[in-house]
């Protein structure tokens, strides 16, 4: 039991910072969306400055970049899929499709969850909360992970 509390013990100081600065982060966006571009409730902004900068990730801004291509491109074949006649259709289509198209870009395997992520989202929230509005969320958060993961990165090294 003692082993297990040592190397549980061991994982929250490997983590600690990135899990600070994920937290930090997320609230800076939350606050920069909010306050500055007018967004009741930035969810989309404070998730992926804390997706930014997860515990392990070895590219923040690689990592922000997959991000928001992935959404980016999920966002683009919803509005394609929201032409088919049947939601089944829609949902297969829109999935699909994003999530090989993600793929092409080979920046590891957040940018086509978050292409698959994003066209259930739109065509479950509808164009309206999860288009747009999202697509500005989401730059947000990925500015602010990115800056954040500098200077994370830079206080690692030193």
């Amino acid at each position: 039991m003692r082993k297990l509390g040592l190397a549980v013990y061991g994982r929250w100081l490997d983590a600690w910072r990135e899990v600070a600065a994920g937290t930090l982060a997320a609230l800076l966006a939350w606050v920069i969306a909010q306050n500055v571009f007018g967004h009741p409730n930035p969810m989309f902004a404070a998730v992926i400055a804390l997706v930014c900068l997860a515990p392990g990730i070895p590219s923040y801004r690689k990592q922000a970049w997959g991000l928001v291509l992935g959404v980016a491109t999920g966002i683009a074949v919803s509005e394609l899929a929201l032409l088919l006649p049947h939601p089944v259709l829609r949902m297969v289509f829109g999935l699909f499709v994003s999530m090989v198209a993600a793929s092409s870009f080979g920046l590891g395997p957040v940018v086509p969850i978050q292409a698959g992520v994003s066209v259930l989202l739109v065509l479950t929230l509808g164009p309206e909360t999860a288009g747009y509005i999202r697509m500005i969320d989401v730059l947000i958060g990925a500015a602010v992970g990115a800056v954040c993961g500098r200077f994370l990165s830079a206080l690692k090294s030193s």
